[in-house]
This record gives C-alpha cells, structure tokens and sequence, in this order.
C-alpha cells in the first residue's frame, strides 16, 4: 500500500499531525486506538522527489510500527482489566471468614473451594498480572522509541490528507 505524496507537502510550511501516545498506568487501554488510517506518511524533502519503491518501503514500516504499537496497547488494556477484576475479588474475600465457601471457575468449571484456599491463588496471579504489565508498558514504551528515532532517521513527519 503505497502513499502518494503531494508535491506542496514537500514545502517546510506543511500542516503536521502527530499523536503521542504515552502509556501511564491510570490510563485504561482498552480505549487507547493508534491511528493508521486517514494519514500519510511524507518524507521532508525540499531538494528532491522521493524514490516510490522507497516511499512504499518507508509506508509499510511505519504500518507495522502503528500496529504492533495498537496491538500493545490492546494486550496492556487486556491484563489491566484482568488485573482489576482480580482487585476486586480479593478486596471482596479478604474480610470474610477463612473458612467460607466460595467458588473458582477452573477451565470452565466451577470448583468449590474455601476462602483460606482462593485467597493466596489470587494474590499469587494479581502480582503476576501487575508484573506482566509493567513489562508490557515497558515494551510499549521501548517500541514508541524505536518508531520515533525511526522517523527522526528517515526524517518522517505524519500529516492529514
């Protein structure tokens, strides 16, 4: 999928859109989109016309810079929800008597377990969710980098059609 680069856009006057998207933990992902369509990519060139085959090579790096980005932010919004829900079960167990039944479902069943039983489980994976996603926003972080170093190497600026 080539871009098509309109002669005025090589003029240093051009309109540039650029979303940052900074991952933080009190953000929700899940609603985080990054934006792949309805722009372009164009190199900032005054001197001469850029190569098409270059300019389609420069485009579909910068797609799959976009979708890997869109696909973090999906799996980050997946496990902040996982993790949240299991906030909740256990702030809704921890007061209750160890010995209360309660229910897990395991591969789909219901299994009938106590209090004193769920609790550690829950706790064990809610720390393993956090830290899951404390290297997802890590990753995340590092790809963001990576795509704006790339672009300040090719000298690539985003802009609205």
């Amino acid at each position: 999928m080539g871009c098509k680069v309109h002669p005025k856009f090589y003029s240093s006057g051009f309109r540039q859109h650029q979303k940052a998207i900074a991952p933080h933990r009190h953000l929700n992902f899940s609603s985080f989109l990054v934006p792949t369509t309805l722009c372009q990519t164009a190199i900032m060139s005054s001197q001469k016309q850029i190569d098409p085959k270059k300019q389609q090579e420069l485009q579909y790096q910068y797609t799959n810079f976009k979708n890997t980005l869109q696909q973090l932010a999906q799996k980050i919004g997946d496990i902040e929800q996982e993790a949240e829900e299991h906030k909740l079960v256990i702030e809704t167990l921890d007061p209750l008597d160890a010995d209360r039944k309660c229910f897990r479902m395991v591969n789909g069943v219901l299994v009938e377990r106590t209090v004193k039983d769920v609790l550690p489980t829950l706790k064990t994976n809610s720390d393993g969710l956090k830290q899951v996603l404390e290297d997802m926003l890590k990753q995340y972080k590092s790809k963001q980098n990576e795509l704006d170093t790339w672009k300040k190497k090719n000298n690539i600026q985003v802009v609205q059609p």
